[in-house]
């Protein structure tokens, strides 16, 4: 039939960002900027699991929600300024999973800009930094310090031997001094 038109392979964008984020192993958001309290409109799986909540749970919501009774004011200062600046920031916020046990993830947030410079969405990834990762990064600084310490013990026992040496040749030149004088 001449004259019809088809639309064939017209997706909504943000479908077509639903399953480029369902593939990611990292926990995606992607927040709406022109609506009010930046709500979630999309959540991956990795999201979900990681907060434990449904997707109906969450989305249509600021991420805030996660927070409860937690304190992060630092941190989130450092989101409205970003948020604010239409930037990009790195944060580590505390939060609650759906059955109340608290988590530290670190929040990566980026606005996505449209041509008008306007921001469109704020992007979040996060990742969960668990006791083992804190655990290593504290027995990784114990090494340093271990080993600083291990070095200023040998520059301490290798100066102590100079100082014996020095003496002990002191000693010497005033015992050959002595003895030339007899």
């Amino acid at each position: 039939m001449l004259g019809k038109q088809e639309q064939v392979g017209k997706q909504d964008p943000l479908d077509r960002l639903v399953e480029i984020f369902e593939r990611s192993p990292i926990a995606l958001t992607l927040a709406d900027a022109s609506a009010p309290d930046l709500p979630l409109v999309i959540a991956n799986r990795a999201f979900l699991d990681l907060t434990g909540y449904a997707r109906d749970e969450v989305l249509g919501r600021n991420c805030r929600f996660l927070q409860g009774d937690l304190d992060n004011v630092l941190a989130r200062g450092e989101v409205r300024d970003c948020i604010a600046l239409k930037g990009s920031c790195q944060v580590v916020f505390r939060n609650r999973r759906k059955g109340g046990e608290a988590f530290e993830n670190l929040v990566f947030v980026q606005a996505l800009i449209q041509r008008n410079g306007e921001a469109a969405y704020f992007l979040g990834s996060q990742f969960l930094l668990d006791t083992s990762v804190s655990e290593l990064r504290i027995d990784r600084h114990l090494a340093e310090i271990d080993a600083a310490v291990g070095q200023a013990v040998a520059k301490l026992e290798h100066l102590r031997a100079q100082q014996r040496r020095m003496l002990a040749d002191a000693a010497h030149a005033v015992a050959n001094a002595w003895l030339s004088l007899r």
